[in-house]
């Protein structure tokens, strides 16, 4: 496994080379074959890029010389530049990723005693600007690649000691207005010629754009869907997040509905709580009655603190006594402890402060 952090140039005197990272394993077999080769050589590229790491084809070793000299005339495979790794006393990791051109992005590697998370992002900045969040005040750049997604993922497991168990996207972007990438790169993630990471241990997180929700719920196999609500009620909602305008409450629960019946799987749905805005027992009566009969589990976090943001962290006490509230009236309950405040853990604070 190649371990240096670099940067790959695409330049190869006649014609462009193609990256291979983001081809899924049928688009690499079909590659295969468009350069003479039998289909199962796309399968050994495909399984020596995802699941052992290789950036050259130099280290594919069960491939013959004149193939990979073929190869690397034709193609390459890229790799993330690691700008800035920041460790928290928690445990935490937060990376910062340089894109090829020039803008970041980053993930976050959360390891705990039964499992180890990786928090990825799918996009460059957010069009939802969501008024509590780092990312949004980035404004949107563009959507992140498949390529770029996994690499995340690649990138930060050949820094960890531990297999990263769990994948979460809830860094960096909405995942509903990226989703054909989003999608891919789940379908890498969960290839066993690759990473081979179960569906049901990646979380597609998002504020509930209805269109790409719709979409997803159609045909969600086994992977998770977690539901940024922040607020029970449309009105204070759309104040939090602009894209909420859009869309109603009503809408989104139907969608949670029909994700578990369709996905048999229950749904999540996280709540921030701001410090005198979402977090008094009113808010969280209002919450179980949006829930009912859903089957579904609820993550209370305590905001993360962002400079030059007017929202505060909840008092101790009110998070326990709206978590009292919610349990046993809804199926789950729990507080999600907040991580990495020590390493602006909190998604775009350290992208945000990078300049172009």
């Amino acid at each position: 496994m190649i371990l240096n952090c670099r940067t790959n140039l695409i330049n190869s005197g006649k014609m462009e080379k193609i990256d291979l990272k983001g081809m899924d394993r049928a688009e690499m077999q079909e590659y295969a074959q468009s350069l003479g080769l039998q289909s199962f050589r796309g399968r050994q590229i495909f399984r020596w890029i995802y699941q052992e790491g290789v950036l050259d084809f130099s280290g594919m070793s069960d491939i013959g010389k004149p193939i990979r000299e073929k190869l690397s005339e034709a193609a390459y495979i890229s790799e993330l530049a690691c700008d800035k790794k920041l460790v928290s006393s928690d445990g935490s990791t937060k990376f910062l990723f340089r894109l090829s051109d020039g803008n970041h992005i980053e993930s976050v590697l959360i390891p705990e005693a039964q499992r180890v998370t990786l928090c990825v992002s799918c996009q460059v900045g957010c069009p939802a600007g969501c008024l509590f969040c780092a990312t949004g005040r980035m404004g949107f750049k563009r959507n992140l690649k498949a390529g770029e997604i996994v690499d995340q993922f690649l990138r930060v497991q050949r820094e960890s000691k531990r297999r990263i168990s769990n994948i979460v996207f809830m860094g960096m972007g909405e995942p509903m207005l990226n989703l054909d990438n989003v999608l891919k790169a789940c379908r890498i993630l969960n290839d066993d010629y690759g990473p081979s990471l179960s569906q049901k241990k990646i979380t597609i997180s998002t504020v509930g754009i209805l269109k790409g929700l719709k979409r997803f719920v159609s045909n969600p196999g086994k992977l998770g869907l977690a539901i940024s609500l922040h607020a029970a009620d449309d009105e204070l909602r759309q104040r939090l997040i602009p894209p909420a305008k859009s869309t109603s409450l009503v809408d989104i629960m139907d969608e949670a509905k029909r994700y578990t019946k369709k996905a048999g799987r229950r749904a999540s749905f996280e709540y921030l709580l701001l410090g005198g805005v979402n977090d008094s027992i009113a808010d969280a009566k209002k919450l179980v009655k949006l829930i009912e009969g859903i089957p579904c589990k609820i993550n209370l976090i305590r905001y993360n603190p962002v400079e030059g943001l007017p929202f505060k962290k909840p008092d101790e006490e009110k998070v326990i006594k709206f978590r009292d509230y919610l349990y046993p009236r809804v199926y789950a309950a729990m507080i999600r402890e907040s991580r990495g405040i020590d390493i602006q853990g909190a998604c775009g604070q350290l992208a945000g402060q990078q300049k172009d």
